[in-house]
């Protein structure tokens, strides 16, 4: 198959409800509270103290939402914190809309940045109850664990072409990777990503971090999407590659899994 080219646009937009970027950031919250509840108990406390000290400097924009979860409605002040934060790493006041209800076109930027740096910000706060290495290997538990809830056999893809299909739907959609494909004989797709608003609005953070909350699910959606594909990679522009090199294989076509060559990478443009 020839190559596969999805562009990037640095000023993409998407129609979005900002109360629905506020309510997908609390859930991703109060999924991390819950997990925290249920494997170290006694840290729950510290963590959200930290969070509300570390909330407490944002602005106050004097929005409120109606929420029903088990644990975050019992800390109203860190849902007060969390929905200035979202707000304020979405850019909200930019908008200058009288309602986060309003269907309005927000820049993927923002978007990006409100979904990544508002998870990074409860995340590293594991680094204040436990050492790195815990911290790091707690996320990647927690990132597979979600992973695993999400499996859905009805929406497995049989090929690689199907594959690229929905890649390029979401990738069209949010335009926000500069990606290209190709297929050899559905026994390997390559896939190489050469810009990524990702790991840009990542890259004053600490990477390895960030790298373990937003890339390292990769290889277990791969699974997601067919038992039988396996992801293999060995770059990332997270970590500050040049560019990140996705393999996908299908074992049932290919029997010894191996990872291309740089220079196969290389000849994708």
């Amino acid at each position: 198959m020839e190559q596969i080219r999805n562009t990037y646009d640095e000023n993409a937009k998407i129609s979005y409800k900002v109360a629905d970027v506020i309510t997908a950031c609390l859930t991703g919250l109060e999924t991390f509270l819950k997990d925290l509840k249920a494997n170290i108990p006694d840290s729950l406390t510290t963590l959200v103290e930290n969070l509300n000290t570390k909330y407490a400097k944002k602005e106050d924009f004097g929005i409120s939402i109606d929420t029903d979860y088990e644990i975050l409605n019992q800390y109203p002040e860190l849902i007060k914190g969390s929905i200035n934060n979202v707000l304020s790493l979405v850019n909200y006041s930019k908008y200058n809309q009288k309602s986060i209800y309003d269907q309005i076109d927000v820049d993927v930027i923002d978007l990006i940045r409100a979904f990544n740096q508002f998870e990074y910000s409860f995340m590293i706060m594991l680094l204040k109850i436990m050492s790195r290495k815990e911290a790091i290997e707690y996320i990647k538990r927690m990132a597979d664990d979600i992973v695993h809830s999400r499996k859905d056999p009805s929406r497995y893809l049989d090929t690689f072409d199907a594959l690229i299909d929905r890649f390029q739907g979401n990738l069209e959609r949010w335009q926000a990777q500069d990606v290209v494909f190709k297929n050899l004989n559905d026994k390997k797709l390559l896939y190489k990503v050469k810009k990524c608003r990702w790991a840009e609005v990542m890259k004053d953070f600490d990477l390895e971090l960030s790298y373990a909350i937003m890339c390292y699910t990769d290889f277990e959606n791969a699974k997601n999407l067919n038992p039988n594909f396996i992801l293999t990679r060995s770059k990332t522009i997270m970590m500050g590659d040049d560019y990140c090199d996705f393999c996908y294989h299908d074992t049932r076509h290919e029997k010894e899994i191996m990872h291309p060559s740089e220079k196969e990478f290389l000849e994708l443009n």
